[in-house]
């Protein structure tokens, strides 16, 4: 039997790591379906892989900093609008006071007309009524223009900070789209996650079991070869092995449940409940058939393209650059980055690449997941016959009571490979559906790697 320390693989991630399809990624068998309303009442009961799930999306912290940083910005966005709505109303006011300005002049010069037009008798007063009319047109007219003019300057100052606040609103507009997304991609990675954490606990809650079996036969066999030593049938070198045999595996032991309560801990905190928390999980039934994954192929590739949300944000970046550089107004400062940011889009549209060589990963990764199954179903049905015949055995007295034990931990060692594999072939199908829904994989990714 070969049994792995769990200690380092179990390492707890920073709290709160989780950030970033629609569609919900399918789970693995249960066993129930009830859910509990509240972390509360999951605190003494067996939970389902489900169950567990369904709190790690209600209750995780993220979820209500990602909400919090919608509101903020749809706050911004009506700050825009109010601006946007300020900029109209004031060159709405100053288009008025033009109107006016002009109807008042045409009003005014056509009463100086009347003065002007008679004759008072006096040469002297027509002169001075003359002159006044000339002052008054002038003031007259300079009042229209001045309208004009403030008009234009404030139509030119509404211009250039509208092209501001347009700019910032659209900004705004894609970080909402982009906050959307992030929350979306969450929610359904949290359920990857949970998952891998469920199954991984499970795997090392058998484990655990079955190194403090393998430790009391280690102390069983420990205790025979004293009594062999005493009786003169063994050296002092065979007891020393056998010693330093139960030392290892208590190490062993320790390190399996250290790693245990970590995991435990790690799925608290995501489901927000103290880590220390009892946590007693109902193992997830193994999956039933196995299938392969289907052929690579573009029409495959052009679906995970489709769907992938960050050559969309890449093609909408390169379209605003664009839009950008085809700006009069912006210096030539501003029309050099719009370029660069063009020529950048193009360059980091190569990620199709990457998406076409991840798509390749992840199918060879399902049939490598069926292959290994399928092995570990055929060893399991293997060693189940053979347990099965040794306990025959024992009962005619031909297997002793100590090698019986030894036997019934190989046949338990098989069903936690079982299990294990069963698992790894459900999150393996699971991965290549996050990546044709277009869900990302950086978060599951990275606790993957730390439980490897």
């Amino acid at each position: 039997m070969k049994f792995y320390p769990y200690k380092k693989a179990c390492a707890l991630l920073v709290t709160g790591a989780l950030t970033t399809g629609a569609a919900v990624p399918a789970l693995a068998a249960e066993t129930k379906t009830a859910a509990p309303a509240t972390a509360e009442e999951s605190k003494t009961k067996a939970m389902t892989l489900k169950e567990i799930q369904e709190l790690v999306v209600k209750n995780n912290r993220l979820k209500t900093t990602l909400t919090l940083n919608q509101e903020k910005v749809l706050a911004g966005l009506s700050a825009i609008d109010d601006g946007l709505k300020d900029l109209k109303d004031s060159q709405d006011k100053a288009a008025h006071a033009r109107r006016d300005a002009g109807t008042s002049a045409s009003q005014g010069q056509a009463g100086l007309g009347q003065i002007t037009s008679g004759s008072t008798g006096s040469a002297a007063l027509d002169a001075a009524l003359g002159g006044l009319a000339s002052i008054t047109s002038g003031l007259l007219s300079g009042a229209v223009k001045t309208a004009s003019g403030m008009e234009t300057l404030v139509d030119n100052v509404a211009d250039r900070q509208r092209d501001t606040l347009e700019d910032q609103q659209t900004e705004l507009k894609n970080t909402k789209m982009d906050l959307n997304k992030t929350k979306e991609d969450w929610e359904n990675e949290s359920l990857a996650v949970t998952q891998l954490l469920v199954t991984k606990t499970v795997q090392v809650e058998k484990g655990v079991s079955l190194l403090t079996q393998k430790q009391s036969l280690l102390e069983r066999v420990c205790k025979i070869e004293e009594k062999k030593q005493e009786l003169g049938f063994s050296t002092g070198t065979d007891l020393s092995e056998k010693k330093l045999a139960v030392s290892e595996g208590a190490k062993e032991l320790q390190s399996a449940k250290d790693g245990l309560t970590l995991l435990k801990r790690q799925l608290n905190d995501l489901m927000g409940r103290e880590i220390d928390e009892e946590l007693i999980i109902t193992p997830p039934e193994l999956t039933r058939t196995i299938e392969t994954a289907p052929a690579y192929s573009e029409e495959l590739l052009k679906t995970a393209t489709d769907k992938n949300y960050k050559l969309k944000t890449l093609r909408r970046d390169k379209q605003q650059a664009e839009a950008d550089s085809k700006k009069n107004d912006r210096y030539d400062g501003q029309l050099k980055a719009s370029r660069v940011d063009m020529q950048l889009a193009d360059v980091s549209a190569e990620e199709k690449v990457n998406i076409a060589n991840d798509l390749k990963k992840k199918l060879d990764a399902i049939n490598t997941a069926a292959a290994e199954y399928q092995n570990k179903k055929d060893a399991n049905s293997k060693a189940k016959i053979e347990w099965e015949q040794q306990q025959k055995s024992a009962k005619l007295g031909l297997v002793s009571a100590v090698e019986l034990q030894a036997l019934e931990l190989q046949y338990e060692q098989t069903e936690m490979e079982l299990s294990a594999a069963a698992y790894a072939y459900d999150l393996a199908w699971e991965e290549y559906t996050m990546l044709m829904n277009g869900t990302t994989l950086d978060i599951y990714d990275v606790y993957k790697s730390k439980l490897s």
